[in-house]
């Protein structure tokens, strides 16, 4: 089911141009090998997202654009936004508290790859090698411009259970309860999609675990940022100006003719 609720955008007119920019085809495709664009070329995949929204209908049905996938990176990836560093929490549900956490990530890529736009390659064999962490570092292949880089953070409590600040271990019984649970593995499910009221403690718990997990990270964050300073040093320009826009001729109406001028003609001065 969907909520109905009144078109914001009857009477207007959409433009149907590119998708992901106002030039007509894109600038700077992302350089992919053919065997990754084989890989994740699907011609039903994503196909409803491109559908306009109606702009006739008084009222329209709105859902969440994470029935497609659970990351906002079309926002992200437009040319104009020259975008160096993306810092993406994932709270997608998954299986359990051990499930790899890559898979809207993975639909992420595979969306970025279907536009030929630069993307990190997303290899989700690093969960083999590091296992369950905190957040993962994506970054371009060496000589890749314009590609961001990807610190993806995920919902999982590892260092929280021990730690109430980083460095700082927990002390009290109260201090270690409070820190002390599961998010997917809960058989009471406190933290589910599907729970619509959260009693206060829950909410602590995911605030604070979530403002740790990032503050446990700060200097995988502050390194990010200065590798992007230097990749962008190596290459200033952004990949997208305004120059690049094509100009649109429109057509002039012709005026009507001043009642006031004799035969029509131009007013005498």
């Amino acid at each position: 089911r969907a909520g109905k609720v009144h078109n914001f955008m009857l009477g207007l007119n959409l433009n149907t141009n590119q998708l992901m920019s106002p030039v007509n085809e894109t600038l700077f495709p992302a350089h992919v090998p053919e065997e990754e664009v084989d890989a994740v070329t699907d011609p039903d995949e994503f196909d409803r997202i491109y559908e306009p929204l109606d702009v006739k209908s008084k009222k329209i049905h709105i859902v969440d654009s994470g029935l497609t996938y659970n990351l906002p990176y079309p926002l992200l990836l437009r040319q104009q936004r020259g975008v160096d560093l993306i810092i993406s929490f994932d709270f997608s549900a998954r299986p359990s508290d051990s499930s790899p956490p890559f898979k809207e990530l993975l639909l992420a890529e595979k969306w970025a790859r279907m536009n030929k736009l630069p993307f990190p390659k997303i290899d989700p064999r690093v969960f083999d090698r590091e296992g369950l962490k905190e957040c993962y570092v994506f970054k371009p292949r060496k000589g890749e411009r314009n590609c961001p880089t990807v610190i993806h953070f995920v919902l999982v409590n590892i260092n929280f259970r021990k730690f109430k600040a980083p460095g700082v271990a927990r002390e009290t019984e109260k201090e270690k309860d409070l820190a002390d649970f599961d998010i997917f593995d809960d058989s009471e499910s406190p933290f589910s999609t599907f729970n619509f009221q959260y009693t206060n403690e829950a909410f602590i718990r995911l605030h604070d675990l979530m403002e740790f997990n990032t503050l446990n990270n700060l200097e995988v964050i502050k390194e990010a940022i200065k590798d992007c300073i230097v990749a962008r040093k190596e290459n200033p320009s952004l990949p997208f100006s305004l120059s690049n826009i094509p100009k649109r001729k429109f057509a002039k109406k012709d005026s009507p003719p001043n009642p006031f001028s004799r035969h029509g003609d131009k007013d005498h001065q």
